[in-house]
Order: structure tokens, then sequence, then C-alpha cells
């Protein structure tokens, strides 16, 4: 009787090892070794897929050891995970994206795959801060997944173009990282409004910039219509052809803190919270400057002219004083007017143990064309 139970037990075992053998076999087969769960708590970046496809995601390259994680179709807000090794600092980097049916494709042969790198699904920019939060949801357009092709050219040595639609702030649908000659979006039959946007990380001055390309007679700015559908299935942009020479505009301001005070470093307090450059510093040694960006207001596809500001103040904590009007007048200004493309240098002096400390707006200027686009 004992040997009967023992053989069955030995049995029933074998067919629980055959079915998740299979199971494991057949999750292989479909690819599911890859990671579609969204990590919520201790992210690095999130993501929003537009498309009805599930995606697989790569950090700065097609690698099998940069590869984050997948994206269900139609997620929102789906975080990956914050793998130490690959988030170990704070910088930019394209996100690249491919169909879940490409990875399952091509996963034994990604290394040295350059068709496959010049021409995935799509590509996103990324900036990721080590030291700060990462609250920005990077969205993947539900335009992308058709049969079509829309070439991006970009011929530039510095210039990193992402494509949007409908506006400057529009949902992205691809990047054209700088040094990369030809890029491949495919796309949805249809009516497609295509924004060039520039952006790069300006380590110089720790900004992030969104640049875009202005028509020169609409003061709007500048897009191309791309129409696919009824037998046309391809479209080339040659951006160097198409934007050299055009003037650039800013989704932004820059506000340049110089601390000139004798009593050590200062912070830019808005309200009660510290103000951090996009690598995520806050304090600015006496003797130094910093640069901030603050972003213009979103209205629908595009950037609004400017915003008005209140409750900014410098120096250290619990010493911090408001802005005032000028050098000489000491009225505290209550709120005032930032301007897109603009660069306000505010200059902090003086010592808080003495109770001298002072700021005010020293100077005011157009942001240069050379600090915000680059070179083709």
């Amino acid at each position: 009787m004992k040997r009967k139970l023992v053989m069955a037990i030995v049995i029933v075992l074998s067919l629980v090892f055959l079915v998740l053998g299979c199971d494991i076999l057949n999750n292989e087969e479909k690819g599911e070794e890859v990671d579609f769960t969204s990590h919520n708590v201790n992210f690095s970046i999130r993501v929003r897929n537009g498309t009805n496809q599930r995606l697989v995601a790569f950090k700065g390259d097609i690698h099998p050891d940069y590869l984050l994680g997948g994206v269900p179709a139609h997620a929102n807000n789906h975080a990956f995970a914050a793998n130490p090794t690959l988030f170990d600092k704070t910088e930019a980097f394209p996100l690249y994206i491919l169909t879940e049916a490409q990875y399952n494709t091509n996963k034994d042969n990604l290394i040295e795959n350059t068709q496959l790198k010049n021409a995935p699904f799509t590509r996103v920019f990324i900036f990721y801060n080590k030291q700060g939060e990462n609250n920005v949801v990077y969205e993947i357009s539900g335009s992308l997944g058709g049969s079509n092709k829309l070439n991006i050219v970009n011929a530039s040595n510095s210039i990193n173009v992402e494509l949007r639609l409908g506006g400057v702030a529009g949902e992205t649908i691809g990047y054209a990282p700088a040094g990369m000659l030809n890029t491949t979006l495919y796309m949805i039959d249809g009516d497609h409004n295509v924004f060039p946007v520039f952006k790069r990380y300006n380590n110089v001055r720790d900004v992030v910039e969104t640049v875009y390309p202005q028509g020169s007679g609409s003061n709007y700015a500048w897009f191309q219509q791309v129409t696919f559908g009824e037998g046309t299935t391809e479209h080339t942009m040659n951006l160097k052809s198409l934007l050299s020479g055009i003037n650039f505009s800013n989704g932004a301001a820059w506000v340049v803190i110089n601390n000139q005070t004798t009593s050590g470093a200062i912070n830019f307090y808005q309200g009660t919270n510290i103000v951090r450059t996009a690598s995520g510093i806050s304090g600015i040694p006496n003797g130094n400057n910093r640069t901030y960006q603050i972003d213009m207001p979103r209205v629908q596809n595009k950037y609004d002219d400017s915003v008005i500001i209140s409750n900014w103040s410098f120096g250290p904590s619990g010493f911090d004083v408001g802005l005032q009007t000028s050098e000489s007048d000491s009225t505290l200004l209550d709120s005032f007017k930032i301007e897109r493309d603009k660069m306000y240098t505010i200059t902090v002096n003086g010592d808080h143990n003495d109770n001298s400390l002072k700021a005010w707006i020293s100077s005011l200027a157009d942001i240069q064309s050379a600090d915000m686009a680059g070179t083709w």
C-alpha cells in the first residue's frame, strides 16, 4: 500500500514539473522573459503607451544589457524599475522602443543589428535626474505602428530632434539623435502636422533645453504637414535643408542666480520649496552662478509667451529675502512676469548675519540662438 502511495506521489510530481516546464518553455517562446510589470515604487522613468501594441524598451542602445522591460498596450504611467547599474547618474539618453514582435524576432541578434537600431519602432528623448524627482511621463504616440515610412534625415553633430504631432508641446512620435543620419518612423494613414523640437541637456548651464524653430513670417512654430494614404506610403524630411538659417524659440525662460553675498551659499525658494537645477543641485556657493529653467505654461499643444510668478526668495534657510524692485529700491515685488526666450539675472548680495541681504533683477537679455540651437 505504501509503495503504491509513493508511486502515485511520484507520478503527480512528475506531471507538475512537466506542466511547469511547458509553461516556462512557452513563456520563453513568447518572449515573456521581458518584465511587463509597472514598478510604481522606486522607479526610474515613466511612459505612456498610446499604441495598441506591447512594447519593449532599452536605455541608450538596443542591447541585452540595457533592457528596461516591457510596456503593455495602452498603458498609462508605466514605470520602469530603477536598475542601479543603468541609472547610476544624471544624464540624457534616447529610449529605444521595439514592438514585442520585433524583439522576439531579433532577440538573439540585438547587438550587431544595425538595421534594427536605425529603424526601431521609435525613440524617445529622456532626461533622468539621479538626485531629484522624475515625474515626467514620456509619451509614445498612437499614430505610430502603421506601414507608412516617415524618414528623418538629421545631419547635425549636436542637435537632437524630437518629432511631435499637432504642436511643439504635442505628443512625441519619434527622436532623431545627433550623429544618426537616418531615422525611420512607421506611421498610420492620415494627415499629420509634424513639429520638430530640439532637445538637449546643456551641461554648462545644467538645464534641459526644449527649442523649436519659428516660421520667418508667421512667428509661429515651424511645422510640415505629412499625409499618408491612397498610394502615398513614404515621405522624407531633411531637417538641415528645411531649417538651416531659421530662428529658434524656447519653451522656457532662464533665471541665473548670481551669489555675491559674503556669508556663504544660498538657496532659491518658491514659497517654501527649494528650486533645484536639472541635475538636482540646490545650493549656490558665494561667488558662483546657477541657471534655472522656468518652463512656460502648456496651452493645448503650444507654450504660452509668459508666466506670472510670485513668492520667490533667496538666501540661507530661515534668512531668505524676497525680490526687491531694484538694487536701490527695497520695495518688494509681490509678483512679476517672466517671458519666454528671456534670461533674467538675479544678483544676491550682502550678509544675512547683519541683515543686509538683498536680491534684485540686475540684467535682462534674450537667450542667444547659439545657446539654444546647436550646429548642423
